[in-house]
């Protein structure tokens, strides 16, 4: 009597064996053909799916990647796989999802950062933006949060930026690379207040966090999400929150423009995208059950316990919002003057 395997889809631990004993791009790369013989997008996923992270662990967009693993893995049945490929500011990760099967088991936790600034900062990048991979949906916009080491002797914006202004060239800003969302902010902040200070990149924000709390930096510009276990214990300060209106997490903090520095406005978005060729069948399925990840309620608290805005919304409108910001920041890094490394 012949025997018919499980579903790999029904039985989870038959299936996290095999593919977690792989990588997650040669996993894709072997299994793509048999996928297509077996019923190809009428059964997707058949398999588990596998989320690339192009930052280190503990950041905003690995958080992020994680909860939608947790939750898309639920709806569909079916392991999702969270695989950090930290490196060149996001490019690596960005690069390997490039090159999968564009079959809808490797995706891409992309962010403002790898989609809409690295492409302008960094010299023969090796994919295109806009080209090489198919929005999903758009997931999540980070706020931002103006810190300091709370040695320095200030308490306000307009505080450090008279400290500052008297001390050219003698603070340290953090940032998680060359291009990334944490070093042009911080580009353009200096550029509105007149500021010099020097540029210290990290492999990830936690690791621009610590330094600021080591006092190894003095000025960091990212996400609340990333630095709010050192800002609710005190060991980093912040000045302001780069948002229309203060925060819950941080009530007593300002904002940029009570802080004095009005019409400054930098928000940056988490969001999926997968390897250009995708079928559409597969795009518009990941798009409607990440969207019904978005209209959870346990989905909300958990964005807002960390700082989080849900954006959601169709594939198409991702897209547009994908190529405004990219033709957005490619100005801004023209009008700063950043000369692509």
């Amino acid at each position: 009597m012949m025997l018919i395997p499980p579903s790999p889809c029904r039985d989870r631990r038959a299936a996290a064996r095999p593919c977690l004993a792989l990588s997650a791009l040669l996993c894709a790369s072997l299994l793509s053909a048999s996928a297509a013989g077996e019923g190809g997008q009428a059964s997707y996923p058949s398999r588990a799916l596998h989320i690339v992270v192009p930052q280190t662990p503990g950041g905003a967009v690995d958080l992020v990647a994680r909860m939608l693993s947790e939750r898309i893995a639920a709806m569909l049945d079916c392991p999702v796989v969270v695989e950090n490929h930290p490196g060149a500011n996001g490019i690596i990760g960005t690069e390997a999802v490039k090159i999968a099967a564009p079959d809808g088991y490797t995706l891409l936790a992309a962010s403002s950062s790898t989609h809409a600034m690295a492409p302008h900062t960094t010299a023969q990048i090796p994919y295109d933006a806009l080209a090489d991979f198919v929005p999903i949906v758009n997931v999540a916009y980070t706020t931002k949060v103006v810190m300091v080491n709370p040695t320095l002797p200030v308490r306000t914006l307009a505080e450090f930026i008279a400290y500052a202004r008297e001390r050219p060239g003698m603070l340290n800003y953090g940032s998680t690379g060359r291009g990334s969302s944490t070093d042009l902010d911080v580009e353009l902040l200096a550029a509105d207040t007149d500021l010099h200070l020097v540029h210290i990149p990290y492999r990830g924000a936690p690791q621009a966090n610590n330094a600021l709390a080591n006092d190894e930096v003095q000025l960091v510009l990212g996400s609340l999400t990333s630095a709010l276990g050192l800002l609710q214990s005190g060991q980093v300060r912040a000045l302001a929150v780069v948002s229309d209106r203060r925060m819950r997490l941080l009530p007593d903090v300002p904002t940029i423009a009570e802080a004095g520095l009005s019409g400054f406005e930098v928000q940056t978005w988490i969001g999926l995208v997968a390897p250009a060729g995708t079928p559409e069948a597969i795009v518009d399925k990941l798009n409607r059950t990440v969207n019904e990840v978005l209209l959870a309620p346990s989905t909300r608290q958990w964005m807002d316990h960390l700082g989080l805005g849900i954006i959601g919304g169709s594939a198409r409108q991702f897209e547009l919002r994908l190529r405004a910001d990219y033709v957005h920041w490619g100005e801004i890094v023209q009008r700063l003057g950043v000369q692509p490394e």
